[in-house]
């Protein structure tokens, strides 16, 4: 190994995307289901503030999806199969969508969507775009020899008292008493 490091060669590395993109997944209940401009459109708890990339830049940062219903059993296509729909997030503005025309399924309130591919990067370029809280984080094993699944927590969920805090609350009277 000290080769390496002698100067003869020129070492780079990359860790996010292309080793970690894969290991890991948002899961998303859909909220409701819509129709605009005649397509359907799944609304769920996920969107631009976790999968910003994905958002602004979709040729660049596609996600695979997948569509469960509410007892997480893979969605049965029904009728003449898949249907072309949009995969919305909760922020207030159009745009937030991270999957269009995106053949699965057709999917209802309280099924479950399975963006896939969002181990690097997703969980920590969360930004809190109408106080949205930042999600938990959850690592499991399944490798266990009685085939039980084990989750372990990675990161909590955000509370409402930390978006509060973060959002200023500590000095909410400062405005009101500028002269």
């Amino acid at each position: 190994m000290p080769g390496l490091f002698d100067g003869r060669y020129k070492l780079v590395t990359e860790f996010g995307r292309s080793l970690l993109a894969k290991s890991g997944l948002v899961l998303a209940r859909v909220e409701y289901a819509k129709s605009a401009g005649g397509r359907p459109i799944a609304v769920t708890h996920a969107g631009a503030q976790l999968a910003t990339r994905t958002v602004f830049a979709p040729e660049a940062w596609p996600l695979r999806v997948l569509a469960y219903d509410a007892e997480g059993r893979p969605k049965p296509e029904t009728g003449d199969g898949p249907v072309p729909q949009d995969i919305a997030g909760p922020c207030c503005f159009a745009g937030d969508l991270v999957a269009r025309d995106r053949a699965l399924p057709e999917l209802a309130a309280g099924d479950l969507v399975a963006l896939l591919d969002t181990g690097a990067y997703y969980f920590s370029n969360h930004f809190a775009y109408n106080s949205l809280p930042r999600p938990g984080i959850y690592g499991f094993d399944a490798t266990s020899a009685d085939g039980d699944v084990r989750f372990a927590t990675v990161r909590e969920p955000q509370t409402v008292d930390e978006i509060v805090a973060e959002s200023g609350a500590k000095h909410a009277l400062g405005l009101s008493r500028l002269r």
